[in-house]
């Protein structure tokens, strides 16, 4: 029985990752050691016990050289219609630890390009440290507050603010108000 878009509009990382990692060879033990986690970390991760933040998924993706955005890819294949148009009720969502979520907006992760609406309820951050990806990021601010920190320098931005990294350059994105936050992230891959 095949599921239907409501039944796997939230994407189970967990197996994501399992997927990816053991396709690649790669033991929980060389994962963790590799991000500077522990193996019951990592385990409770693929086994759905726990979400990951923001940069323990950035950490993730970077030691299995895959993009950030390819963890929505297992599923991408099996929900999104074939279609230029991606409506609301058929985005992925990948919920993180801290608050944050991302829903993937693009219709496709395999033309290089990914557009995800991130939200960070109150008081939620990407992490302690800069979160980075190997490839040229943008984002636009579409409600809220947020502070950017890129460099030990730190920004507020508002509606309509936006801002662009370069690859390998990291951030830390920290919503310190009352009210949820929303961005436009567009990623290249």
């Amino acid at each position: 029985m095949s599921k239907t878009l409501e039944e796997t509009s939230v994407v189970d990382i967990g197996r994501t990752l399992r997927d990816l990692r053991k396709g690649m060879g790669i033991t929980l033990q060389q994962l963790a050691t590799g991000i500077g986690r522990s193996v019951g970390f990592v385990s409770q991760i693929e086994r759905g016990l726990s979400r990951p933040t923001v940069e323990d998924l950035t950490l993730i993706a970077g030691f299995l050289r895959v993009p950030s955005a390819a963890l929505f890819g297992r599923l991408e294949t099996a929900t999104l219609p074939d279609s230029p148009v991606t409506r609301t009720g058929q985005r992925l969502c990948l919920r993180y630890d801290n608050g944050v979520t991302d829903h993937l907006a693009s219709p496709r992760l395999s033309d290089g390009l990914c557009l995800l609406e991130t939200t960070l309820e109150s008081g939620a951050d990407t992490g302690q440290g800069p979160v980075m990806d190997s490839h040229q990021q943008a984002g636009y601010v579409l409600a809220g507050a947020l502070t950017l920190t890129v460099d030990d320098q730190a920004w507020t931005l508002k509606p309509g603010d936006a801002f662009q990294l370069a690859a390998h350059q990291g951030c830390r994105l920290h919503n310190p108000t009352s009210q949820p936050a929303r961005l436009l992230w567009i990623l290249t891959h």
